[in-house]
């Protein structure tokens, strides 16, 4: 690119020099003020951009504004002045010159529109109402054809009927009392309040450096251990993950709460009556999915290293195949892959149900294409069943997993989980577990194992 702050170079601008120049000085000063205070930077740079703002200004000065001239403005002040007068002929051959071969072109007569108009204003007619063509010259200075101007109303709008009379507007068709749709959107506000108070009370006080703004490492530590137990209390307490998860569960009260209706009969009331079937899947399956991941959140966790292993209680959920617990009425469950694991039984349970909801799926779009909701209700309530079993497995899963594996953080492992064996790979050890699991050094603490 060409260097424009070249002297004597030909068609380099002083005023654009002025500007680059004044670029490259704000440049160097940001540069040399990386740890100087905010406020003095603001103040220090504020200044010399509004020095700038204004140099760019004067290098490109604003454009002038040139109204368009409105053939209806202009036929509408001819119609103002009076017939046969030096200033209405004026107007008239002004109006000639301006527009009459665009309106030619289109198929219009001047004298013919100057006439109507005339005789609309005398009778007090608006002539924006849409019987003059909306020709318009812009900067361009050449007449086009616009569509109409849309006016702004003066009053709110009224619907006629065939007879031209008013009709009144028609009463509400809401069916959900207010009280009810009140009361579950209340949900929402409930879950963020708890949600606020458990971040409150956990949320650590420290001082940062208003220089540097550097957080110490045991502070980020800090705030992982109250990250992790701010999010284990609000599972364990079963406040929804996301915004979404309530609004679904508010959707799904109303929705239940609603009016009963009289059997369906015309192909448009079966249509909804399947709908309603439709509904009641997804609240089903909402729950189950719900109820499962909350759970599996557990499975996770016993995986991680401290802090992120952490329960609500504080304690940590660490595996142990030497204990076991009971769940769903199967007895002696673990983390183990092999035998009754906790694990299978809830794979298990999760195939089952949604074999179950895809075959009533099947059943309500082959009823959509039929309209009939013949056999579906069997289905839904098959679904809604297994839906109320999966959530029962998986909470008492969940309660059967905090209670069997939470231990303090950092105390000795049981028996059952020992070091196997060592490998040194010169910058880290990694060992090996006998679980099978493979961790480094920083990770035994959590686990409640000691490299020595």
């Amino acid at each position: 690119m060409v260097d424009f702050t070249t002297p004597n170079l030909c068609g380099a601008s002083p005023e654009f020099n002025k500007l680059v120049s004044q670029f490259d000085s704000i440049k160097e000063s940001l540069k040399g003020k990386l740890e100087a205070e905010i406020d003095l930077i603001k103040s220090e740079v504020g200044s010399s951009l509004s020095v700038l703002d204004a140099d760019m200004k004067d290098l490109i000065p604003e454009l002038p504004s040139i109204p368009d001239v409105s053939f209806i403005s202009e036929i509408q002040n001819l119609a103002a002045l009076p017939a046969g007068g030096f200033a209405g002929l004026s107007a008239l051959a002004n109006l000639q010159s301006q527009f009459g071969s665009a309106l030619s072109g289109a198929g219009f007569s001047l004298d013919s529109l100057v006439g109507d108009a005339t005789a609309a204003f005398s009778g007090g007619i608006d002539l924006c109402g849409g019987g003059l063509p909306n020709f318009v010259i812009g900067p361009n200075g050449l007449p086009a054809l616009k569509p109409e101007d849309v006016g702004m109303p003066s009053t709110d709008p009224e619907r006629l009927d065939e007879d031209d009379l008013i009709v009144e507007e028609a009463a509400s068709t809401l069916l959900t009392p207010s009280a009810e749709i009140s009361s579950t959107n209340s949900g929402l506000a409930g879950a963020a309040g708890k949600a606020l108070e458990e971040v409150k009370k956990r949320l650590p006080k420290m001082t940062i450096s208003s220089e540097g703004g550097n957080i110490s490492l045991s502070a980020r530590i800090e705030y992982d251990k109250q990250d992790v137990l701010i999010e284990a209390n609000n599972i364990k307490n079963k406040l929804p993950s996301t915004p979404q998860i309530q609004k679904r569960a508010n959707a799904a009260a109303t929705n239940l709460n609603l009016p009963a209706k009289a059997p369906a009969t015309s192909p448009d009331e079966i249509l909804v009556e399947i709908q309603v079937f439709q509904e009641r899947v997804n609240i089903a399956r909402n729950a189950f999915t719900d109820s499962f991941n909350r759970t599996q959140g557990l499975f996770k966790k016993s995986k991680q290293e401290s802090p992120h292993n952490l329960l609500a209680s504080g304690k940590a959920i660490v595996r142990d195949d030497t204990k076991v617990f009971s769940a769903g009425g199967r007895s002696n469950l673990n983390f183990k892959s092999k035998g009754p694991s906790a694990g299978k039984i809830m794979g298990s349970e999760w195939k089952f149900f949604f074999t179950s909801a895809g075959l009533a799926e099947i059943k309500i779009n082959n009823g959509i294409s039929a309209n009939s909701a013949g056999g579906i209700e069997t289905r839904v309530i098959e679904v809604e069943e297994l839906s109320k079993k999966g959530v029962t497995l998986a909470e008492e899963v969940y309660d059967g997993l905090e209670e069997t594996y939470a231990v303090a953080p950092g105390a000795p492992a049981s028996s059952g989980l020992t070091i196997v064996s060592v490998r040194d790979l010169g910058f880290v050890k990694q060992y090996r577990l006998s679980d099978g699991r493979e961790v480094s050094e920083n990770q035994l603490a959590g686990l409640g194992l000691s490299p020595s």
